[in-house]
């Protein structure tokens, strides 16, 4: 297996830039997820990786190695990409097989490839069938089987699970995960699916417009998000994001003010951007630690069995609670209280969108 390394990519297309100085380090034997919308520059990046592309500026290292001018059959990988890309003449066997057939493997080792790969992807049974005698999740199987086989250096798969129903996505994606535990394969993986990310990655670098704006582990970029983009992107429902100012050591939303007990050194006054994840608004239950206490008119309710979403009309503002259940009085259209600790609410600037870091001195 092999760690990779990129450094001051800079791909053009023309006159645009599709990558804007991308330097990203991913290590041996970790799956790192490019998230992120599409046109951020993920897939433009994973073919860089896998030599497809080649960069305008910048250099690729797998571990020590420079492969920048390499080729892709010189690089030891192995790609899956969105369209399962199975030969539909041949049977599954032999798509699995086909790329050791390429490099001249023997027969025999061949033979135990396939079964380990088959194996390990619950594929056994399907070897003497053609694809169109497969299901989607069927086939997309057989097209990893065809990339371990080889045992690359790096598996690159771009959006792999994206043409299947939402309940096998749901599964194969921790099956994607436990595969890559039993094999140790150094993974990339792109998607622009934030739940699909937070479950599969060891680390997620998000991306937006040719740029990382993040790297860390998904709970890292869960609880402190670098920016808004990030805070937006990542969490379902997104965090709330509210536009507010600081004007004398309180905090204006539109409509409403709100005051901490331990005022951020850091928030002088401005333009601000306020961010709360919806499950950290508590409706009812007024919690023990330093908090804000809001009034607000439920706006409206989504019952999604297990949870419910909650919109509040705060002043001008709504802002969408998650909660596992419900006051008796909470109904459309009633005036409730909610709660939010000062712990959980984070602070952007307005301009930049980027983190405000925070002091917080006792008044």
């Amino acid at each position: 297996m092999a760690g990779v390394r990129l450094e001051g990519i800079v791909k053009r297309f023309g006159r645009t830039t599709a990558l804007k100085g991308i330097n990203l380090e991913i290590r041996d034997g970790e799956i790192m997820v490019l998230l992120g919308p599409s046109g951020c520059g993920k897939t433009t990046t994973l073919r860089i990786i896998a030599g497809l592309e080649k960069p305008t500026e910048g250099r690729v290292f797998f571990d020590d190695r420079e492969v920048t001018n390499l080729p892709p059959k010189d690089r030891n990988i192995s790609m899956v990409f969105q369209s399962y890309a199975v030969w539909p003449h041949m049977k599954v066997y032999d798509n699995i097989a086909f790329p050791l057939k390429i490099k001249k493997v023997r027969d025999e080792e061949i033979r135990r490839r396939v079964k380990w790969a088959a194996e390990l992807l619950q594929i056994e049974e399907l070897l003497d069938r053609y694809p169109h005698q497969l299901s989607g999740g069927q086939r997309q199987r057989v097209a990893v089987a065809r990339a371990i086989v080889v045992e690359p250096e790096v598996l690159l798969m771009d959006e792999p699970l994206s043409n299947l129903d939402a309940l096998l996505r749901v599964k194969m994606r921790s099956e994607i995960k436990k595969l890559q535990r039993k094999v140790g394969v150094t993974m990339v993986y792109v998607t622009h699916d934030q739940t699909e990310a937070m479950v599969i990655a060891d680390r997620i670098a998000v991306m937006s417009e040719g740029q990382i704006m993040q790297v860390g582990s998904p709970q890292e970029v869960y609880d402190d998000p670098a920016n808004t983009f990030v805070a937006g992107f990542i969490g379902s429902p997104q965090m709330n994001l509210i536009k507010a100012r600081v004007v004398d050591g309180v905090i204006e939303i539109p409509g409403y003010e709100i005051k901490l007990s331990n005022q951020p050194s850091t928030l002088t006054g401005g333009n601000i951007v306020i961010g709360v994840r919806p499950e950290k608004i508590q409706i009812g239950d007024k919690p023990s630690g330093p908090h804000v206490e809001m009034e607000g008119i439920i706006d409206f309710i989504e019952n999604l069995g297990a949870d419910y979403i909650v919109h509040v009309k705060v002043g001008d503002t709504i802002l969408v609670a998650k909660t596992t259940s419900l006051p008796e009085h909470v109904n459309i259209g009633t005036r409730t209280k909610i709660y939010i600790e000062e712990k959980h609410i984070h602070f952007f600037d307005s301009k930049t969108g980027t983190k405000i870091k925070l002091n917080t001195t006792k008044k």
